[in-house]
């Protein structure tokens, strides 16, 4: 009994090491993403224009961006033996209402400035004020997403959907989600619902309809790499695919927006930019393969360094690489923390833009801030659990 024990203990401790081994690439590109989301929304949270620069490195990260939040959501219901049904619509449950509590702590950042500022802003300015809080308090972001397709997926698990259904099904929404986009129903409470859900609407950051084929993919995936007996042979085959579609999604958008607005033949960079921000919200079958390809592809470029890392610099990490596997430990706290930053600063500037070079000094603030807070509240909970 104490040998059998001790080899099946042995045994889940190996199965642990590889899971955890198995998904560090994905840690990693999520801590990444992070690094984008503090840069991207010192200008979206500020109502401040980005300057070329920041508009490149945004189009860029809308290849992954949310997409590998819900992504990485589906591989780990696959990939984890936890994951039950009833679990499931917990989470889920629980996302919707952490979104709307996060709204909450938009609304109060908003207000708050405007207490010290009504007498001395323009009439413009109150009105954007006004207009922001009736959008924060509606705000449908990658919290309430993300909770919608869990509860879609607690339905999928609970039918033991195959992984071929997932990919197929990942196919089927994507193809039918710009059809029905946007589609309204005019029957009180019911319509507001499915605005939420399928609708086009200014409070509405993303919709679960379009991103719900990231989700079934990134389970597919987790399905798949639960086979994988040999992750370094995987990636060195795959990459050679991902780059094939890479290649052919940045050729196929830049010949499209090859045309200037006065006719004459060269890049039309606003018109890129407007494309890749709309594809971002709304991505369709062509978008939503391109951003599993960009995904897979810097995960295996990830994977790839920390292979060939030293073992002796894997054991000592670093700095870097530790405040990367922090952040996506908590980016949901990050996420919803470091937005209320923006707002204040917006606020106290009159409810009016900045210009880059204060937005990008805001960002340095909004991560020490944000860094405090969310270490704060680790060690709070620690405390009073313990």
């Amino acid at each position: 009994m104490n040998e059998k024990g001790s080899l099946k203990n042995a045994i889940l401790k190996v199965r642990n090491k590889m899971k955890a081994e198995r998904q560090i690439e994905f840690d990693y590109m999520k801590g990444i993403f992070m690094l984008f989301i503090f840069l991207i929304h010192a200008f979206q949270a500020t109502a401040s224009d980005m300057s070329t620069p920041v508009r490149a490195i945004y189009m860029f990260a809308t290849m992954t961006g949310a997409a590998l939040y819900i992504f990485v959501a589906g591989f780990g219901i696959a990939y984890s033996d936890r994951m039950t049904p009833v679990l499931l619509v917990k989470r889920g449950v629980g996302m919707v209402i952490f979104q709307y509590l996060t709204n909450l702590l938009y609304v109060i950042a908003l207000a708050i400035p405007y207490l010290f500022v009504k007498n001395s802003i323009s009439e413009e300015a109150s009105e954007f004020f006004r207009y922001m809080e009736w959008v924060y308090v509606q705000y449908i972001n990658i919290f309430f997403i993300t909770g919608i397709i869990y509860l879609v997926l607690a339905l999928l698990v609970k039918i033991r959907l195959t992984m071929s259904g997932y990919i197929v099904l990942a196919a089927v929404v994507a193809i039918i989600a710009p059809i029905v986009y946007g589609t309204e129903v005019d029957i009180p409470v019911l319509g507001y619902v499915v605005t939420l859900l399928i609708g086009e609407a200014p409070f509405t950051s993303f919709t679960p309809l379009y991103y719900l084929p990231y989700a079934l993919i990134g389970v597919a995936s987790g399905k798949m790499y639960r086979k994988i007996s040999d992750k370094m042979r995987f990636y060195k085959r795959i990459l050679p695919v991902c780059i094939i579609v890479i290649i052919s999604w940045w050729v196929t958008v830049f010949v499209h927006c090859f045309n200037s607005p006065d006719g004459e033949p060269g890049m039309d960079f606003d018109l890129l930019f407007e494309e890749m921000d709309y594809a971002y919200s709304c991505p369709d079958i062509w978008h939503m393969i391109a951003s599993v390809a960009h995904i897979i592809f810097f995960a295996s470029l990830i994977y790839f360094y920390t292979q060939y890392k030293s073992k002796k610099d894997r054991a000592k990490g670093g700095f870097i690489s530790s405040q990367l596997l922090f952040y996506n430990r908590n980016i949901s706290a990050y996420y919803a923390l470091h937005v209320p930053v923006y707002l204040i600063a917006l606020g106290i500037h009159g409810y009016e833009g900045f210009d880059s070079t204060v937005c990008l000094l805001l960002v340095p603030l909004s991560m020490a801030v944000t860094e405090i807070m969310v270490r704060a509240y680790n060690r709070f909970r620690l405390r009073y659990n313990g």
